[in-house]
């Protein structure tokens, strides 16, 4: 209960130093110092006129300010939408080419086989060269 009684004594004579404010004191030889605590005796000056919160911001320039950046993602993500859409119709169109591509061939490969015999058609496989590597001669052991 004592050390309960000790901690709320600190707090309030805390509490109460914080209230009054910083204090801006004049020492005899000139220099100012600035403190918590009142000036000494020796020292002129008082309670010093210092803001202890932010001022409050302008609500109208803020409100503008997001607005703004609102209609710059609504843009961004049209853009978005707009890119995606013109991607998936390129990848569609290539696709369909590719395989125009493939009818048109498989119908000359028909055409140049008109003799009725049997046609087998497959992609040709790619060709590997395996190289070994160079040998690098050792340079000796001195």
């Amino acid at each position: 209960m004592k050390i309960l009684g000790a901690v709320l004594a600190v707090g309030i004579a805390t509490g109460a130093a914080q209230a009054a404010g910083i204090y801006r004191c004049t020492e005899p030889g000139g220099t100012v110092t600035y403190q918590e605590t009142a000036c000494a005796g020796s020292s002129t000056g008082g309670v010093a006129n210092i803001p202890t919160a932010y001022p409050d911001y302008n609500v109208v320039e803020h409100e503008r300010i997001l607005r703004r950046e609102a209609m710059l993602d609504a843009r961004m993500l049209e853009r978005y939408r707009i890119d995606s859409a013109e991607r998936i119709a390129r990848d569609d169109r290539i696709a369909r080419e590719k395989e125009a591509a493939a009818q048109l061939a498989l119908a000359e490969a028909m055409a140049a086989n008109a003799a009725g015999g049997p046609l087998f058609f497959a992609p040709r496989a790619a060709i590997r060269h395996f190289h070994r590597p160079q040998r690098v001669p050792r340079r000796p052991l001195y």
